[in-house]
């Protein structure tokens, strides 16, 4: 049923925005958010919706007025999300074939997944990548799991381009097929760490001197057990896996 052109009893949707957009107490939205607000949802003045301007709160908001390419909201409460690890996980995950790394992106940024970089190994068969459709994947998914900060999907990059990113690293953790020992939950600084890689190969799994060279820039090598995952699969277990051991699944 509707009241003042309003419906009522509808699913109050969520919306990203910048910091910058917030002024005061009201909050513009813009950009594709916009177009998916106005174009898909048909959002009216008068409807209720959620802004997270990515600062790690949560706006509730009534939409004001809508114009030609944005809409003004006005801010009627603030809060913190919850939905966000106290601890940052960046995924970097060679290239699979075929639409893959949609479902990656997609579940490890309900696991929790503050940043995605997909990079091209010695056995990557696949090279081509969009990232603005990884990117809508991405904030759809964050949506859908109430998280409040958006998961930021990065360019295609090298294996060299990954070895120079998990040397700056506090925790870089790389689950290799053919590790002997090592689990996840046993890697030293794991509890404390602020800031965790986790390295992900492709099909074919990574080549023993790309083992070696991300070994010598302080990554932990550890394995996901006896059986061989598939690349969709491998990333998932070692990002639940760290989440279960931070105490974060299950509270």
């Amino acid at each position: 049923m509707a009241r003042d052109g309003v419906e009522t009893g509808m699913e109050i949707r969520r919306f990203f925005a910048d910091a910058s957009d917030v002024c005061g107490d009201e909050v513009t939205i813009g950009g594709d958010e916009f177009v998916h607000m106005t174009k898909v949802l048909r959002h009216k003045p008068g409807y209720k919706i959620v802004v997270c301007p990515g600062d790690g709160s949560e706006l509730d908001c009534t939409l004001t007025s809508i114009g030609a390419d944005s809409a003004l909201a006005r801010i009627d409460g603030r809060r913190r999300g919850a939905a966000e690890l106290p601890y940052r996980v960046t995924l970097f995950q060679a290239l699979p074939k075929g639409d893959k790394l949609s479902y990656i992106v997609q579940k490890c940024v309900e696991l929790g997944a503050a940043r995605i970089v997909p990079f091209l190994s010695e056995r990557t068969e696949e090279t081509k990548f969009n990232r603005p459709r990884m990117e809508r994947v991405a904030i759809e998914a964050c949506k859908q799991c109430g998280r409040c900060v958006r998961c930021e999907v990065d360019e295609l990059t090298d294996f060299d381009g990954v070895l120079s990113r998990i040397a700056d690293a506090e925790l870089a953790i790389m689950p290799y097929e053919h590790a002997l020992n090592g689990r996840i939950g046993d890697v030293p600084g794991l509890k404390e760490a602020k800031d965790i890689a986790l390295i992900i190969g492709s099909e074919g799994g990574f080549a023993p001197g790309e083992v070696e060279r991300a070994i010598a820039v302080g990554a932990k090598t550890v394995t996901l057990g006896e059986r061989i995952l598939r690349c969709e699969t491998a990333g998932l277990v070692a990002l639940a896996i760290v989440d279960y051991e931070r105490g974060e699944l299950g509270k």
